[in-house]
C-alpha cells in the first residue's frame, strides 16, 4: 500500500516539474511577443526613431535566437531560463527609456506607416 502511494507521489511531482518547465517556456514567449508589439507600436506613434527602432529590433532578434538555441535539447535548464529573463528585462528597460526619451520621428514613412 505505501509503495502504491510512494509511486502515485513521485508521478505527481514529476509532472508538476515538467508542467513547470513548459510554462516557463511559454512565459518567456510570451514577454518576447509582447516586447514584439512594444516596438511596433513605437515605431507605430512615432516615439522610436529610425535608428532606436533598429538597434531594438537587432536585440530583440539575438535575444529570439538565443532562446531558440537554449530550447535546442527540448528543455530550458534554470541557468538558461535565468540569461533569457534577464536579457528581456534590460531590453525591456530599453523599450521604455528609448519610447519615452523625448525623440519623436513624425515621418513614419520609412516605415510604411502613413498619417
Amino acid at each position: 500500500m505505501q509503495t502504491r502511494h510512494l509511486i502515485t507521489a513521485t508521478l505527481i511531482v514529476i509532472a508538476g516539474l515538467a508542467w513547470a518547465g513548459t510554462a516557463s517556456a511559454g512565459s518567456l514567449k510570451q514577454r518576447l511577443e509582447n516586447q514584439h508589439y512594444r516596438i511596433h507600436h513605437g515605431i507605430a506613434s512615432g516615439e522610436l526613431t529610425y535608428k532606436e527602432a533598429r538597434h531594438l529590433r537587432r536585440q530583440h532578434r539575438k535575444i529570439r535566437r538565443m532562446r531558440h538555441h537554449f530550447l535546442a535539447d527540448g528543455r530550458l535548464s534554470h541557468r538558461e531560463r535565468r540569461i533569457l529573463n534577464r536579457r528581456l528585462d534590460r531590453n525591456s528597460e530599453r523599450i521604455y527609456a528609448l519610447k519615452h526619451n523625448r525623440r519623436y520621428d513624425y515621418d513614419r514613412a520609412w516605415y510604411g506607416y502613413y498619417h
